[in-house]
């Protein structure tokens, strides 16, 4: 199982990942690799300031 740990690790290192996980979370976090439940995407999203695929990041995030 992935870890919260590895899916932070690309979000810092890998900039393709990043602005795919922006634009839909989950499709990004599959096509990356990462095998997450549904519980841990909740936390996933809670950690990066997402509610919904439709919403877009926090301001704070993009800097």
């Amino acid at each position: 199982m992935t870890t919260l740990q590895e899916i932070y690790q690309a979000w810092q290192n890998n900039l393709i990942f990043r602005e795919e996980f922006k634009k839909n979370p989950e499709q990004a976090l599959k096509n990356a690799g990462f095998n997450v439940s549904s519980e841990d995407l909740t936390k996933i999203k809670a950690m990066f300031k997402l509610k919904s695929k439709n919403e877009k990041l926090d301001d704070r995030i993009n800097k």
